[in-house]
């Protein structure tokens, strides 16, 4: 009994077109992420009192090659990482404001260097998956 109707459904389901199984539309692309580890800890604001900073950053790629182009400038892109975030003043770091700006900060200067390694600008988000801060 169970034969004949395992056979229906299975002939059932054939007959029906795929796309009624397609639920997700077609992916419009790619992507990577990139997670840099260990995470980044600098000190930030300048001369005074010091003041520390820890975040732990992905990047998100849009391709294979551009996750290897990364990855070979690793080192590079950690140093950009670090000085750019050692220059943050207080508001920027504080605020989520500030954090977004960090963000757009980040992405250009690293597009900026590995344009200039690679030729081409292959980061296509940065992503702050933890940032603390100490006054």
């Amino acid at each position: 009994m169970r034969l004949p109707l395992l056979s229906l459904l299975l002939v059932v389901s054939l007959m029906l077109p795929a796309q009624l199984f397609a639920q997700d539309p077609e992916p419009s692309g790619d992507i990577y992420y990139l997670q840099l580890s260990p995470g980044f800890v600098t000190n930030y604001g300048g001369p005074g009192r010091l003041k520390y900073l820890k975040a732990d950053i992905t990047l998100e790629l849009g391709s294979a090659r551009a996750y290897q182009a990364v990855e070979q400038h690793r080192p590079l892109v950690r140093n950009t990482i670090v000085l750019n975030l050692a220059r943050q003043s207080e508001n920027n770091v504080v605020t989520s404001r500030g954090q977004e700006r960090i963000r757009s900060e980040l992405k250009e200067a690293l597009n900026r260097v590995l344009k200039e390694e690679i030729g081409a600008e292959v980061v296509q988000d940065v992503l702050l998956t933890n940032f603390i801060w100490q006054n």
